[in-house]
């Protein structure tokens, strides 16, 4: 059973508990050249995407919103879009007459001590005080124009003030929405919609189950939008971020949706399509355990192709389920065990499918072990299996690849880097790597990454490792093997 919200106007749509789930996508063209972002936003409201976020860097592109709402309007699209904001509350003021919803990353928003790694009470409440300030200034203009706001929360760019306080955990994380939640709150703006992402998996399904219990018990039943930050390229994206939207909306948390996949944001669409139609299959939900997340187990996967972890012993144990009624058959037999072993015929199940219920088994701690049953079990659904297990972090099997989904502010092709990326360093299993667009939020967003590759200007990009500034300014043609040369040199590979 969803939770219950408010009701948020975003142009013609609501966002909300009494409203279906909104599947939303970002723009990854240049926000000023306005016919190709108008156009992409085109192609996906036709691709059923119902709103469509825009980054906004400077007041040139915060202009260029208003002409690309007037392009799509022209053309009779009456969809709602948002605008992107970090850094610069003065674009927020400009973007605001001119889109549906403003999405602002309070990590950022107002950064009075940007230097800052420890605070005093002085000036942390001068911080929050500048912040209050830039909101008020705000609120006329989100009236005026009937403009939303998103809270959208980056663990990965948190402000140095939090993370002073707190540490740079999700607890800093949760802190930062609710703060700036209540600030809206009390100046009488409840136009909200919140949300925290990370670019892991049991960070982010944790980070969103302490939010609402937080939020329900202050009574801001605010709207959640869900998704995994910079989860990655095709399936490893699809996969991360199955897992983390379709077990969070079980839980009844969700009102909106994206799955950030690196490259064309059209493939973002199908996707979320996807989790929506198999999370609905395994409505009503029963009450399962949920135990403290624990990497002290690593679990097995058996298959009777004797490959991987071989067959099972004799005296295994095993629940075998089906797709009709699985996680039914897992309450059951819960009700006697602590944990348990699964048995499933491959075939029998989908991605998604298997996402969502390996992937809560392995996250919520009841699920050990797994036989595969199949004679004709490929190596493409054994490799699924060790992505889904991967990004439970129960198991590292492969090189870790963070890649964000780029937007307006990329510029170069992270696709095609990602892929290189992943094809060239995919058998260093711990190792966890980073792709991302743009160093307005990539050199703080790749902070869970050993090494990472962050765009900076037109086809170029900077080298990071262990989040210090290795190389600047590498042409993108060659900054993969310069990349390996700074692996090597730092004996990451």
């Amino acid at each position: 059973m969803r939770r219950k919200t408010l009701q948020v106007p975003v142009g013609d749509i609501f966002i909300g508990s009494d409203y279906p789930i909104v599947i939303q996508s970002m723009t990854n063209t240049a926000t000023d050249n306005i016919n190709d972002t108008a156009d992409q936003c085109i192609k996906l409201f036709n691709s059923k995407a119902q709103l469509v976020r825009i980054t906004a860097q400077n007041i040139k592109e915060a202009e260029a919103l208003k002409y690309i709402k007037q392009n799509l309007l022209n053309k009779g699209y009456t969809h709602p879009i948002a605008a992107d904001i970090h850094f610069n509350p003065k674009l927020a003021l400009l973007a605001a007459q001119y889109v549906d919803k403003i999405r602002i990353n309070p990590g950022n928003f107002v950064n009075l001590f940007p230097n800052n790694i420890s605070y005093t009470s002085e000036q942390y409440n001068l911080e929050l005080n500048a912040i209050k300030q830039e909101i008020e200034k705000l609120l006329p203009v989100l009236i005026k124009n009937n403009v939303a706001v998103r809270i959208g929360v980056n663990k990965g760019s948190l402000s140095p003030r939090l993370i002073d306080k707190y540490g740079n955990n999700i607890e800093a994380a949760i802190e930062s929405a609710i703060e700036s939640a209540l600030i809206f709150n009390k100046l009488n703006f409840n136009n909200l919609v919140i949300s925290i992402k990370t670019s892991s998996v049991y960070e982010t399904i944790s980070a969103n189950r302490l939010l609402i219990k937080k939020l329900d018990k202050i009574g801001l039943n605010y709207p959640i939008h869900i998704g995994v930050t910079e989860a990655g390229i095709d399936k490893q994206g699809i996969i991360k971020s199955t897992i983390a939207i379709g077990n969070l909306l079980l839980d009844g948390i969700g009102d909106t949706i994206r799955v950030s996949l690196t490259g064309d944001p059209l493939k973002e669409i199908p996707a979320a399509e996807n989790i929506i139609n198999t999370y609905q299959k395994f409505l009503p939900f029963p009450v399962l355990p949920i135990y403290d997340y624990s990497l002290n187990y690593c679990p097995k996967i058996f298959n009777n192709n004797n490959l991987d972890d071989g067959l099972p012993p004799n005296d295994f144990d095993f629940l075998e389920i089906n797709n009709k009624d699985a996680f039914g058959l897992i309450s059951k037999e819960l009700k006697n065990k602590k944990y348990i072993n699964l048995k499933i015929k491959s075939s029998d199940f989908n991605l998604y499918e298997l996402c969502i219920i390996l992937g809560r088994g392995w996250i919520d701690g009841w699920l050990r072990d797994l036989y595969l049953v199949n004679d004709n079990l490929s190596k493409d659904t054994l490799n699924d299996i060790g992505e889904i297990l991967q990004a439970t972090g129960k198991r590292k099997i492969l090189t870790e690849v963070i890649s964000c989904p780029s937007c307006g502010r990329t510029m170069y092709d992270i696709e095609k880097i990602t892929k290189e990326v992943k094809e060239r360093f995919s058998r260093y299993p711990g190792l966890t790597l980073a792709v991302m667009g743009c160093i307005v939020n990539g050199p703080g967003e790749m902070k869970e990454a050993q090494a990472g590759i962050v765009g900076n200007g037109l086809n170029k990009a900077n080298i990071y490792i262990y989040g210090k500034l290795i190389s600047k300014n590498i042409p993108i043609d060659i900054v993969v093997d310069e990349f390996e040369k700074q692996l090597k040199n730092h004996n990451l590979i």
